[in-house]
């Protein structure tokens, strides 16, 4: 449900750093001997020696978003310290180099740390500040191993609660849809607030829809405990449909036979909300979008879904909706800071990447902000959230897909220039993260005629069980079919979705066994709700920027639930581009689906389930 934040119209918003929300709870209650829990100092007591005024500057810095220069402070400032302080500098200052993008600089602070001099409350920080990095990083394993080194009993029960939301986010991540599951209805043992407990309830079933109905119903059937109960309900959401009013009628009638199940009362009616938009009334939105050049028509399919998404929310709770020409990325400041001053709650855009560098350079904005691109720069700044469909992150998922389904060694087939180089290397980066090998690769040139000497060489000798084939449609269709011949063993082969146009068409047979990634919109064939492809109409939605009338969709229903996203642990929202959740960043993550070319059409494919199988 993630009930939008409400606030005062229109503060600036100072920046909460990811090291405050973490350190000050564990420095104030946490102190581990053996198994149990000792007071100890809190972070003020151990930073005392520490001059004043320069941590005040620090502090100041990383409320600007100058989180880089934050971190060079608190390592000045750490080089003529005692312990503890000076563990307590460095693991601030990897905090702020984190929160700048600077991932391998956060790394090598925390690697210079001396453990031996670590406080038992620091030792816990360390573990969560190192898992934090591994989310950041998209390394799921590495995460999930510092969480569960971490003393759990001996943690204050609110670091419990943000320890168990990171672990169900490392979980998912980790295409391990059960155990995040079931983290986070341990979670949902620990919260007392109810909100905050719906709002958990609502993720947890909607991880679960992550599952296919099969598995779904395997773990209704053979469950234990609460889990078969959670099972029973997100199968629920998938029988209802769109519904609403279905959805909420259905579950009530399953509460009144499993009163004794810890799910709460209005669940239904609060998953049920997910499907709508979520404002507040008197709400006001800004979409800034290109009325011209080269993102003009991108912008367009984007816009189709905003609209689209906004007329089906009823009552009156339908945000107003204003568009302003984003075209002159120069002026998204000023675009930005007048759309602030006439009373938006929200502001969704800009598209274009250079726009989101000026959002980005301002380091805090005064209103929750929805980019729909990523910026150059892997950085923080306070309100603004990035959400992309790149081709990298597809990329990268489909490596994700390739280890969930047990493979090891990759080969990458690419087109040599600059696109092919950028999925490779994302591809490439995720694998090594999640500890599989790059057997061999090879580049390609699609206007070749035959591709027998580049795919031998490539073959040849090579141990391997998966191959990630980067092409578009046409490229596909020319080169996979020598690709299935010249492999010398079954091998699954993955791509991204651009080797599938949204429509199976006659051509598209030689394709058949080819996997590769999209979002949901585009494979739940299925669905027939009133936003799902098969409903929606109009040149937009078969066109090759389809894609993008879903991304619009996500765009308005996630724009008020920004906050609560990136604030609550292990939070989740199941959109129509994937799952969706926010990291330290303010990176809106997505998980893809998996999808194959088969005889009958395209299916949808649970990786888990082919691991250790014959393709």
């Amino acid at each position: 449900m993630f009930t939008p934040h409400r606030q005062t119209r229109h503060p600036a918003k100072r920046s909460i750093t990811a090291s405050r929300l973490i350190t000050a709870p564990l420095l104030i209650a946490i102190g581990v001997s053996g198994c149990a829990v000792a007071p100890i100092q809190d972070e003020s007591v151990i930073l005392a020696p520490v001059s004043s005024a320069e941590l005040s500057r620090a502090r100041s810095l990383e409320s600007q978003g100058k989180s880089g220069d934050a971190a060079k402070l608190y390592l000045s400032l750490a080089s003529q310290a005692q312990p503890p302080a000076k563990a307590q500098l460095q693991i601030k200052a990897a905090q702020a180099y984190s929160a700048s993008g600077r991932s391998a600089e956060a790394e090598r602070t925390i690697s210079a740390i001396s453990r031996q001099s670590l406080t038992p409350g620091q030792q816990q920080l360390l573990l969560l500040t190192q898992a934090e990095l591994a989310l950041t990083a998209d390394r799921p394993k590495d995460a999930i191993k510092s969480l569960e080194r971490m003393r759990a009993t001996s943690l204050p029960q609110d670091l419990k609660a943000k320890r168990l939301g990171m672990l169900a986010s490392a979980q998912r991540l980790d295409n391990d849809a059960i155990a995040a599951a079931e983290t986070l209805n341990a979670l949902d043992g620990l919260q007392d607030d109810r909100k905050a407990r719906l709002d958990n309830q609502v993720s947890l079933v909607s991880t679960l829809g992550l599952l296919s109905q099969s598995q779904l119903q395997t773990l209704a059937r053979q469950g234990r405990g609460a889990m078969k109960g959670w099972a029973e309900v997100a199968l629920l959401t998938q029988g209802s449909g769109a519904d609403p009013g279905q959805l909420d009628s259905r579950y009530r009638q399953w509460k009144r036979s499993h009163s004794g199940h810890p799910a709460l009362a209005d669940l239904g009616r609060a998953y049920a909300e997910t499907l709508s938009g979520g404002y507040a009334a008197g709400d006001r939105v800004t979409i800034m979008l290109p009325r011209s050049g080269r993102f003009a028509a991108a912008a367009k399919v984007v816009r189709d879904g905003i609209e689209a998404a906004s007329r089906l929310d009823s009552g009156g709770n339908r945000p107003t909706l204003s568009f302003v020409d984003s075209t002159n990325a120069g002026r998204m400041r000023g675009l930005h800071a007048s759309a602030a001053e006439k009373g938006a709650s929200y502001a969704i855009g800009p598209l274009e990447k250079p726009a989101v560098d000026k959002l980005l350079a301002t380091g805090s904005l005064p209103i929750p902000t929805l980019a729909l691109n990523q910026a150059t720069r892997d950085r923080r700044a306070s309100n603004l959230y990035q959400f992309s469909l790149s081709p990298e992150n597809e990329a990268a998922q489909a490596a994700s897909k390739g280890a969930a389904m047990g493979a090891k060694r990759a080969l990458i087939l690419y087109p040599s220039g600059a696109w092919g180089d950028r999925l490779a290397n994302a591809f490439r980066q995720q694998w090594r993260n999640l500890g599989g090998t790059i057997a061999g690769q090879a580049t390609y040139n699609p206007a070749w005629s035959t591709y027998d000497k580049t795919l031998d060489k490539l073959f040849s000798g090579t141990d391997y069980d998966l191959t990630f084939f980067v092409a578009t449609n046409a490229m596909a269709r020319k080169i996979y079919p020598q690709v299935s011949k010249s492999a010398p063993h079954p091998a699954p082969v993955i791509s991204t979705s651009h080797v599938y146009t949204g429509t199976v068409k006659p051509g598209d047979k030689v394709l058949e066994g080819l996997y590769f990634v999209d979002i949901p919109w585009i494979l739940d064939t299925g669905s027939t709700g009133p936003l799902s492809r098969r409903a929606a109409k109009g040149a937009a939605t078969s066109s090759p920027l389809a894609r993008l009338y879903a991304m619009g969709i996500d765009a308005y229903r996630v724009a008020p639930r920004l906050t609560a996203l990136a604030s609550n642990p292990g939070a989740y929202y199941p959109g129509q581009t994937g799952g969706l959740a926010i990291d330290s960043l303010g990176h809106v993550t997505r998980q893809l689906k998996l999808g194959q070319f088969t005889a009958g059409g395209i299916r949808l494919v649970d990786p888990q389930s082919l691991s250790g199988q014959p393709r």
